[in-house]
């Protein structure tokens, strides 16, 4: 199996990585509804503290996974450029393509993926 993706494999898996970027940054941009993080919460709080704390913990949650998501995303488009992107981090393997289509972002082949899982 070639280590190297070729032109076209490189470019889509690029073109994927920025959709998702993009879709991810909709997403927060939505969560927050035009404000940041700790002025939502704030308005939350001075409505009902005690009415708004699941709802403001829930949109903490959810901004703090798309924030993950987008860095994530980032450091993927990072390693693109790189010979390392597509090999595995834990036993240096390369990453079959039909995995990097469904995740662009992925560290680790199947087979060291599914065993950090399991020790989680």
């Amino acid at each position: 199996m070639s280590t190297a993706l070729t032109h076209g494999q490189h470019a889509l898996l690029e073109s994927e990585l920025r959709l998702a970027r993009q879709r991810a940054q909709a997403a927060l941009q939505a969560q927050r509804d035009g404000s940041d993080r700790l002025a939502h919460a704030a308005t939350l709080l001075e409505d009902d503290p005690q009415e708004h704390e699941s709802e403001r913990e829930l949109d903490q949650a959810r901004s703090e996974l798309l924030l993950a998501e987008l860095q994530d995303i980032d450091d993927a488009l990072m390693r693109l450029k790189t010979p390392a992107y597509g090999r595995c981090i834990d036993c240096g393997a390369v990453i079959p393509f039909d995995r990097l289509q469904r995740q662009p972002q992925a560290l680790r082949c199947v087979d060291c993926q599914a065993a950090t899982e399991a020790t989680r």
